[in-house]
């Protein structure tokens, strides 16, 4: 069996023998008994975790969500004349490499960290948009909205895949394709007005339905190279096939540990990987261990799925048996919320209430697997809500007063046809008593998870359901408390209309959960750092407004609103589609 092994595979077996027998041991007997079926993925890489054979495709670090989201992408895009685009930009949150990241590209230490980035970045243009993925999603998860005409907009043509980006800038400080319709990726240095300093900005540009698809892409591409600076020095090789094997063994033993404590906490879980990640050889075969152990006393799987759609169908192209293979889950994104309420700036300014960020909800509820029918309570887990891109509490406030326009739900609340809220930011314990206050009798879903502590602590606060990425392998500091991870985040930061960016008070805005006093707090805000101190501090009152959502209307004239601002859009519920996929 060993001489089938390939160098990462070999290389991997090999590190685990060479760890400490307590620490590794469900690990090494796992690949013991699915030998075979680890090697098949495994065999796909090059020893320093790269793929050995084509480039790594576009679908690579987007999880099935982007799939789900984007028939109200398209939606808000014919409301809108077809011209919505959007920057995305990646928010450096280590201080230590935001700096050293910034020394290199000005000069002041040597510049090779910003040249390997910009390698990395530069290479989208060499990505391919993998097209039987796509069809293969949107037929699995039965998604609507996806037709061939839909899918060409993004991937290209049949037998001419289009590349993620068209265009790769540096050191120009411009975030404007040179052709409208193309897809730039840019990096600069300029000064931050949040963090009164100097950074380097990473961002990408184009339209929406072709842009988004850069969001975690473009993070993933900046954290790998991160990642593997650090793993140099603290291996002490510049080699990548050296440490990249040892490091792929300690990633999967934390992620045995933390299947262990996820099937000790009770909950059924999902796993978001494929960003922040060492790379898609981890979310594949993290993925096999957990759809294979995550099991109850009773042998019943608890889990959901895996957010990876490309690990799921190189898994089955590998020839690994299909139910040893997760399949693909989503839940929701606060993209939909920050560009929607960008475009409808104005609606909520009249309420007083963040009203888009109902409206973007509700579009996907209609227009997204949902189909504005979740009346079976098989379909009810089809309708996620993600409520705190102003806070929770301002979400609640406003949805509570709201009822669905039209339909079978017509006249029922807009919150009796939420399935699942998902906690994002803030404590569990916070989040739950929000929910409990308003009265919300659906699952509650528990993404802040560091430590296996925190699945306790979520279980013992009657959350039902868990999602977590670097909890899973990636994160070391999950096991190991002297550790720190290399924290980022990427966000959407300006919005464009037509052309025309909107308002700078309108720029998305992103606090995450407000103090219990309704403050907003510092360290979670998130606005584009390119504008003036001025207009930051603008941006920030009138975040802080919204996010105490005191109405400015009547709930009659709020209703009003909210319908005749929902007919801007064409709520035609397309031809069912169904699937198999997990949406919660």
């Amino acid at each position: 069996m060993a001489g089938s092994d390939g160098p990462l595979m070999a290389a991997f077996v090999k590190a685990l023998e060479a760890m400490s027998p307590r620490a590794s041991d469900p690990a090494r007997q796992y690949v013991k008994e699915q030998r075979a079926d680890v090697a098949k993925v495994l065999n796909l890489f090059n020893a320093d975790g790269t793929l050995a054979s084509g480039p790594l495709p576009a679908s690579c670090f987007n999880d099935l969500y982007k799939w789900t989201m984007f028939p109200v992408v398209t939606t808000v895009e014919q409301a809108f004349k077809k011209d919505v685009r959007c920057t995305f930009s990646v928010n450096i949150r280590d201080v230590g490499y935001r700096n050293t990241l910034r020394d290199s590209a000005t000069g002041k230490t040597s510049k090779d960290l910003y040249d390997s980035l910009k390698k990395a970045l530069e290479g989208l243009k060499e990505r391919p948009f993998d097209r039987d993925t796509w069809v293969w999603v949107v037929e699995k998860c039965g998604i609507p909205n996806w037709g061939p005409e839909v899918i060409d907009s993004v991937c290209g043509p049949e037998g001419n895949p289009r590349m993620m980006i068209q265009e790769f800038k540096a050191d120009q400080g411009s975030n404007t394709p040179s052709k409208t319709g193309d897809v730039l990726v840019d990096m600069y240095v300029a000064r931050d007005e949040k963090l009164k300093e100097q950074r380097v900005y990473v961002e990408a540009t184009g339209p929406w339905h072709r842009v988004t698809w850069l969001e975690t892409t473009m993070m993933q591409c900046v954290y790998d190279v991160l990642l593997r600076d650090r793993k140099r020095k603290e291996y002490g090789t510049s080699d990548d096939n050296e440490w990249y094997p040892k490091w792929l063994a300690e990633a999967f033993v934390r992620c045995t540990r933390s299947v262990a404590a996820a099937v000790g906490s009770g909950m059924k879980g999902a796993l978001f990987t494929g960003r922040r990640t060492g790379g898609l050889s981890l979310m594949m075969i993290q993925g096999l261990y957990t759809q294979g152990r995550f099991k109850n006393s009773d042998g019943q799987s608890m889990f959901l799925g895996s957010s990876s759609v490309t690990a799921c169908i190189r898994s089955l192209a590998a020839g690994v048996p299909a139910e040893l293979v997760p399949t693909p889950a989503g839940t929701h994104a606060h993209e939909l919320s920050m560009v929607i309420s960008a475009l409808l700036g104005d609606i909520d300014d009249k309420a007083g209430m963040p009203l888009a960020q109902v409206i973007g909800h509700i579009l996907y509820f209609f227009k997204s697997r949902p189909l504005g029918d979740v009346k079976d309570a098989a379909r009810k887990p089809l309708m996620p809500m993600l409520p705190d891109t102003l806070g929770t509490t301002a979400f609640m406030r406003t949805a509570s007063k709201l009822k669905i326009p039209r339909g079978v739900h017509k006249g029922d609340s807009v919150m009796s046809v939420i399935g699942s809220a998902r906690q994002d930011s803030g404590g569990l314990d916070g989040f739950k008593k929000i929910m409990d206050e308003f009265g919300f009798k659906g699952s509650l879903m528990a993404s802040e998870i560091e430590t296996g502590d925190d699945l306790l602590l979520a279980r013992d606060n009657g959350y039902t359901l868990f999602g977590s990425g670097g909890f899973m392998g990636d994160s070391e500091k999950a096991w190991d408390k002297s550790k720190t991870n290399i924290s980022m985040a990427c966000k959407v930061l300006r919005v464009y209309d037509g052309g025309t960016k909107v308002k700078s008070e309108y720029s998305p805005t992103k606090t995450g959960e407000t103090s219990e006093q309704g403050q907003i707090k510092e360290d979670k805000f998130e606005a584009d750092g390119t504008l003036s101190a001025k207009e930051i501090t603008a941006i920030k009152a009138r975040a802080q407004v919204l996010a105490t959502a005191t109405p400015k209307l009547s709930d009659d004239e709020l209703q009003k609103l909210f319908v005749e601002t929902l007919e801007r859009f064409n709520l035609d519920p397309p031809q069912e589609a169904r699937g198999s996929c997990v949406i919660f």
